[in-house]
C-alpha cells in the first residue's frame, strides 16, 4: 500500500518578509519557511521535539500553507515510520534546535529522505542560512526564533503525539558494575566498521525495489545480502559469490552514473556492501574504480558547498561509506591514497554547532590513523586536525563533549604516534600536550587513553 507524502510550507513572518525584506535586508525574499510533512493523515514537524498533529491545528497557528508540494508516495508502513521517529528523536529536541543549521526544514528533509529517498527543495533548506547569517539578518534572528518558539508551544498544546526514544529498562542494583574498565591503546586491535541498523538498509532496499529500479537478478542478489546482514551468525554460503558481488557493484555503479536522483539509496547499498566485504575473510578483487571515483566526487561536491546545507543524514551516510571503504579490501588502497582529498570534508563536521555526525567522522580518522600512510603530508594533516578538533572539545563545557568522538580521535592519534615515532615531535609542536592536559579532566572515559598518548609525546 502506498501513502502520499506532501510538504506543507508556511511563512513564519506571515507576509512581513515579502513586504519588508528589500528595505531591511537589501534583497527580496518571499518568506522565512517553516515546513511539515503530511503523511498517514498527520502532519509531522520539528518544534520543541518531534510533533504529529492534524493539519487543521497547524493552520490555526501558522496560517494556511503558502505552498503545498507533493513529494511522492511511500511504501513505508506507518509503524516503521513511527519507529524511525523514535530513533531520531534524541537529535530533534528543544535543546538541539538551531535556526540556521538544525531546524524544522532539516527535519522535514530527513523525513522525506527516509520515506522517499529524496529530500525537500534545496532553496527551502538554504534560506535561513543565506538570509539570517548576514549582518543585517542577524538582527532579526532573535525575533524569528521567538516567533518559531511561540508558535511551536501553541501547536504543542494540540499535539496528538510526540516521539522519543524508548526508556531503557531499569538495571537491578546487583548487576551494576562497580567501575568501568579503563581502556588503553593496546585494547584497540580492530578497525571500525559501520553496520548501524539506524541507516535502514532493509527500508532502503524496499524503496528501491518499489521504484522498479532493480532487475529480478539484482533484486534477488540484494535480498540475499539483506538476509545476510540481518542474521546474528551469517553463513557466507547464503550468498552466491562471486555472482552476487558482481551484481552489487554493477548495480551501484549504474545508480551513481545513470540515476542521480537515487544517490542516497545507492550510498546506503554501498555502505552495506563495504561492511560485508570488510567482514568476509575472502580474497576479493578490486572494486570498480568508477564507483570509488563517483563517491569521491560526491564528497567533493558536498565539501565545496556550505556545510550547513548538508543534511545530517547525508553527512552521516557519506562518512559511514568512507569508514567502511577504508577497511574493505576492494576499496581501502584507493581511499587511503586519496585521504587528503576527502579529509577536509571529514574535518568540516566540527565546523559549527555540535552534531550527531561527529562519532562517524572520528571513525574515519581512526581508521586512517590505524593503518598509517608513509605520506608525511597526510601524517601532518592527521596530527594537526586531531589537535584542532580536540582543542575545541577541551574548550567546551563537559556536557557538550561527545565522548565517543573524543575516544576515537584520541585513540587514532595514539595509534599513529605509536606506529610512526617521527610524528611525536610534530604532536609536541602543535601543542597536543597542552590540549590533552586540558581535555583530560573533562573526558573521564578517555582519561587512560589520554595518558597513554601523553606518554608517547
Amino acid at each position: 500500500m502506498s501513502f502520499p507524502v506532501v510538504l506543507h510550507v508556511y511563512d513564519l513572518t506571515r507576509g512581513m518578509a515579502r513586504q519588508m525584506s528589500m528595505s531591511l535586508l537589501g534583497r527580496q525574499i518571499e518568506g522565512v519557511w517553516h515546513t511539515g510533512v503530511f503523511v498517514y493523515g498527520q502532519e509531522y514537524f520539528f518544534g520543541g521535539g518531534i510533533q504529529a498533529i492534524h493539519p487543521s491545528y497547524v493552520v490555526g497557528t501558522y496560517g494556511q500553507p503558502v505552498q503545498t508540494l507533493t513529494l511522492g508516495s511511500t511504501e513505508v508502513p506507518a509503524e516503521e515510520f513511527a519507529a524511525f521517529l523514535r530513533e531520531v528523536s534524541p537529535r530533534f529536541t528543544a535543546a538541539t534546535y538551531n535556526l540556521l543549521s538544525h531546524n524544522c526544514n532539516n527535519f522535514s528533509n530527513e523525513v522525506a529522505q527516509f520515506l522517499l529517498g529524496t529530500g525537500i527543495p534545496q532553496h527551502i533548506l538554504d534560506l535561513p542560512n543565506e538570509v539570517l547569517s548576514t549582518p543585517m539578518g542577524a538582527m532579526f534572528r532573535p525575533m524569528i526564533e521567538n516567533m518559531q518558539a511561540s508558535m511551536a508551544r501553541s501547536v504543542h498544546d494540540h499535539s496528538g503525539s510526540t516521539f522519543s526514544a524508548p526508556t531503557p529498562p531499569a538495571v537491578p542494583i546487583s548487576t551494576l558494575p562497580v567501575a568501568n574498565v579503563p581502556k588503553s591503546l593496546a585494547s584497540y586491535t580492530k578497525p571500525i566498521v559501520s553496520s548501524r541498523s539506524d541507516l535502514h538498509f532493509g527500508r532502503i532496499l524496499r524503496l528501491v525495489q518499489a521504484s522498479k529500479a532493480f532487475t529480478s537478478d539484482e533484486a534477488a542478489a540484494f535480498s540475499r545480502l539483506a538476509s545476510f546482514v540481518a542474521t546474528d551468525n551469517p553463513d557466507v554460503s547464503a550468498l552466491q559469490l562471486p555472482t552476487d558481488r558482481s551484481i552489487w557493484w554493477t548495480t551501484i555503479q549504474s545508480h551513481f552514473q545513470q540515476r542521480p536522483d537515487s544517490l542516497f539509496p545507492a550510498l546506503c547499498l554501498l555502505r552495506v556492501v563495504l561492511a560485508v566485504e570488510a567482514s568476509l575473510s575472502l580474497l576479493l578483487p578490486t572494486a570498480d574504480v568508477d564507483v570509488v571515483a563517483a563517491l569521491l566526487a560526491r564528497v567533493d561536491g558536498v565539501h565545496d558547498g556550505p556545510s550547513s546545507a548538508t543534511p545530517s543524514a547525508h553527512r552521516i551516510l557519506l562518512l559511514s561509506v568512507l569508514v567502511n571503504g577504508l577497511v574493505a579490501p576492494a576499496t581501502s588502497p584507493r581511499l587511503h591514497a586519496d585521504a587528503l582529498r576527502f579529509l577536509p570534508f571529514v574535518w568540516s563536521t566540527w565546523h559549527g554547532a555540535p552534531n550527531s555526525a561527529a562519532p562517524v567522522a572520528a571513525a574515519v580518522v581512526f581508521n586512517l590513523c590505524r593503518a598509517p600512510s608513509a605520506d608525511e603530508i597526510l601524517q601532518l594533516t592527521l596530527v594537526g586536525g586531531c589537535a584542532e578538533v580536540l582543542d575545541v572539545y577541551a574548550a567546551a563545557a563537559a556536557p557538550a563533549i561527545d565522548a565517543l568522538a573524543v575516544e576515537r580521535l584520541v585513540t587514532g592519534l595514539g595509534l599513529l604516534l605509536r606506529e610512526v615515532p617521527s610524528t611525536r615531535a610534530l604532536a609536541a609542536e602543535v601543542g597536543l600536550v597542552h590540549v590533552l592536559s586540558r581535555l583530560k579532566p573533562k573526558a573521564a572515559a578517555a582519561a587512560t587513553l589520554i595518558m597513554d598518548v601523553l606518554a608517547l609525546i
